[in-house]
């Protein structure tokens, strides 16, 4: 009876300590999300700055796991291991970013819990910086 109450005190334990092994700002993403606007990056003379996605787009992000999962209109388009950490490695101002495992890509992460929302900048290869790229909102669901 006590090696049976030591074991299940070992595994409650095991199991807590698991939970907290999830990075705070992964916990921040966690979740379901849906993108409502995408930013222009540069838009042109007279053109607009926000623009509203023709297609339906979520993300669905778990933290423990460390994964991600995009669907476009319902069908997976993108499902990934994803890491965070600051990017460009090689700039001297490096920024916060959500590392796409699978296709060793990265995009600037911006998390605004006030507004229970995220941003992503466009994709980058792992080493190199956009300059022009598009925004893309994403509110929790």
């Amino acid at each position: 009876m006590i090696r049976l109450l030591f074991l299940l005190f070992g595994l409650v334990l095991s199991a807590a300590q698991c939970e907290a092994d999830i990075d705070p700002t992964f916990s921040k993403l966690d979740g379901r999300w849906k993108l409502y606007k995408i930013g222009v990056g540069y838009p042109p003379p007279n053109g607009p700055t926000e623009l509203v996605p023709t297609e339906k787009e979520t993300l669905e992000i778990d933290a423990k796991e460390r994964t991600l999962i995009r669907k476009v209109n319902g069908v997976v388009t993108e499902s990934t291991k994803i890491e965070i950490g600051n990017h460009p490695k090689s700039s001297p101002n490096p920024r916060l970013a959500l590392v796409f495992l699978e296709s060793k890509t990265y995009s600037f992460l911006r998390i605004d819990e006030t507004k229970g929302e995220i941003s992503l900048y466009q994709k980058c290869p792992l080493e190199a910086e956009l300059a022009d790229g598009g925004t893309f909102y994403y509110k929790k669901q």
